[in-house]
């Protein structure tokens, strides 16, 4: 997928990863489809070579030699082409070309980069079959302007090796000839309505850096439209590089990150410069392995992603800016039927993972491709986050179903932040499958904390479905709540929030839980529990005299806490003085905790003994009976 940024002179657009600023722009010329006009041109030319040599059959080795001399000259020696078998029907105006090869000489290569005129990249194509049909020889040969059908091309492979030359950074390069510079002595005007590329196979080679790496696609077909080459189409701006448009669409494709931790894998991928599009089909993002030997082999703590997306698309594409400036900058993308899953587990021993720097917004600012999206649309998505709790080893889930909403301003591109450095996001879901939920979002792209607010509302639910979150993360049970609302609102960076909550409930009733060594399940704390539903936790809120207790937030952010599992903690914060247990009433119920756990303990101690005297004395009464059975 990197491997498509760096602009070429002809047709197609190959892309590069991202570089420096410093470096300059130049025009590599993309020789494989050079040569598919080259071919075009001395099809049409036939004409001519059978008017004058048709007698003893010599226009046709006559043509084959052209056709090797133009390629030769057009590239400046640097390629030849071969072929196993060359058919022309000048009646029919058809040609075929079989084991088709473009072949790059390497001796001339090394010669301009001792020149300091090489490109940064060189090209091997072969072709196994290249049609060419209804050529308009007579009229090419009597008015120069050729006519073609349709070019055909069968299961091509291009092999692409890239390296970067200095000299192709700072030195000004000449202009390129153009398309038209190349055929004018022949012809006038070329016309082509359609060429297809199918099948095709590239490996991309990238020696630019001290460990080479190859990207590889397969299954790719490429289908060019009304293609026109004469003095004006240059200056055309209803054409894409001489053509109308350019429909390229890529099957099945798979990819393990550079990591090595996940696997990519579209079913499909399909880019039309007409429509100014890019639809993703079948988009998935899973981890390659289980989970402890995903945590194994990152080395870390961290959070654990599953994506898939049924389809993603970006329409309104400015493709004269992608071409010129290597920027995306597009109208909208939009997500549907998608189903994202974070898991991150806290009992995993060694390092953790320093989640500063690493939210939404700041983790966009670090992608490659400079890009901006006017809005971002997502539909029908489910998401889910699950969090395995390091003391109780047990597993919280909180999930948000048919979610939908939209991103405004989704950039990480200098000049766009300059002119609205914020991000905005509303989003519209089900809570736990069982309440409307609303969130907005606004993040600051530029700020170095990390700046964001989150705001929204909850509505009323069952709050006996909060067990899912509460049990395992807060070892809270709830046995009853009536939640009618709740509202909030947090301003937020990397290290911490501080915000406001309102939370409207009836009939709240918890148990309290604690960890027993030993025992796999969460054990009651009884009477603890019900010393904090009676004089601590308020069953109502506003209270019967109507009094309200709002729940202020003020959370410091841990290092090694997520962008998820902070939004949920936060609001947990707020949550504790809404139902009366703030702070000042949390460290007094420690300490009547720990006064009750002193009277617990020695009770159960004082029951033990007891049981254990009773026994002992039953004991001996049962030895006593026993001998006076024995005494005659």
């Amino acid at each position: 997928m990197a491997a498509f940024k760096q602009k070429s002179q002809f047709y197609v657009n190959i892309s590069m990863p991202a570089q420096t600023n410093v470096r300059k722009k130049r025009s590599i010329r993309l020789w494989p489809i050079v040569v598919l006009g080259l071919l075009a041109i001395i099809g049409g030319s036939g004409y001519y070579f059978y008017n004058n040599y048709v007698s003893g059959n010599k226009w046709k080795p006559l043509l084959q030699q052209k056709l090797k001399e133009l390629v030769l000259r057009s590239s400046d020696s640097l390629y030849r082409i071969e072929y196993s078998d060359f058919d022309l029907n000048i009646t029919s105006g058809n040609a075929t070309l079989s084991d088709f090869k473009l072949i790059p000489d390497t001796v001339v290569y090394q010669k301009l980069v001792a020149q300091h005129k090489a490109p940064d990249n060189l090209f091997t194509l072969s072709v196994k079959k290249l049609s060419i049909k209804n050529v308009g020889a007579k009229k090419a040969y009597q008015e120069k302007i050729l006519n073609i059908d349709n070019i055909t091309i069968d299961n091509p492979d291009l092999t692409i090796v890239n390296k970067r030359y200095s000299f192709n950074d700072t030195v000004k390069v000449g202009k390129p000839k153009t398309p038209y510079e190349v055929i004018k002595k022949i012809f006038k005007q070329l016309r082509i309505d359609s060429i297809s590329l199918k099948d095709i196979s590239v490996n991309y080679i990238n020696k630019s850096n001290p460990v080479t790496k190859q990207t590889a696609l397969k299954h790719l077909d490429i289908d060019i439209s009304d293609v026109v080459i004469d003095s004006l189409s240059s200056t055309d701006t209803s054409r894409f590089y001489y053509t109308k448009g350019v429909n390229i669409t890529l099957h099945d494709y798979k990819v393990a990150t550079p990591d090595g931790l996940y696997n990519i894998a579209l079913k499909q991928i399909y880019f039309s410069t007409s429509e100014r599009k890019i639809i993703l089909d079948k988009v998935s993002f899973t981890p390659r392995y289980k989970t402890d030997e995903f945590y194994r082999r990152m080395g870390e703590s961290g959070d654990i992603f599953t994506l898939k997306f049924k389809q993603i698309g970006i329409n309104d594409i400015d493709l004269q800016r992608f071409l010129r400036d290597q920027k995306l900058y597009a109208g909208t993308m939009n997500i549907a039927d998608a189903s994202v899953k974070i898991y991150s587990n806290n009992a995993i021993k060694g390092k953790k993972s320093i989640k500063i720097g690493k939210d939404p917004h700041q983790s966009l600012q670090k992608v490659a491709l400079d890009m901006k999206l006017n809005r971002l649309n997502i539909k029908n998505t489910d998401i889910s986050y699950s969090e395995t709790d390091a003391e109780t080893l047990a597993t919280g889930i909180i999930d948000f179903k048919n979610t939908s909403g939209y991103f405004l301003n989704v950039t990480n591109d200098a000049d766009a932040k300059r002119r609205n450095h914020f991000m905005a996001a509303h989003i519209k879901t089900t809570f736990m499958d069982a309440a409307p939920f609303a969130v907005n979002f606004k993040f600051d792209l530029t700020d170095k904390k990390g700046a964001f607010n989150y705001s929204g509302s909850l509505g009323a639910f069952d709050g006996t479905i909060l067990d899912k979150l509460v049990k395992p993360l807060a070892m809270v049970h709830v046995k009853s709540a009536d939640v009618k609302r709740l509202d909030f609102n947090v301003d937020a960076n990397n290290y911490g929030g501080k915000g406001n909550l309102q939370f409207y409930y009836n009939n709240l009733n918890v148990q309290l839980l604690k960890k027993v060594d030993g025992k796999a399940e969460l054990q009651n704390q009884g009477l603890i529990s019900k010393v904090a539903n009676a004089l601590i936790i308020d069953n109502d809120n506003p209270d019967k005299k109507g009094n309200f207790r709002p729940g202020p937030i003020d959370l410091q952010r841990e290092a090694t806490t997520s962008f998820f599992s902070f939004l949920y903690k936060a609001l947990l914060d707020g949550l504790k003085p809404s139902v009366g247990f703030d702070k000042k009433t949390e460290n007094t119920v420690n300490k009547v905790v720990a006064k009750v756990s002193t009277l617990v303990d020695k009770f159960n101690q004082l029951k033990a003994e007891r049981k254990q005297r009773k026994e002992a004395r039953q004991a001996k009464r049962d030895s006593i009976a026993k001998s006076k059975i024995k005494t005659p």
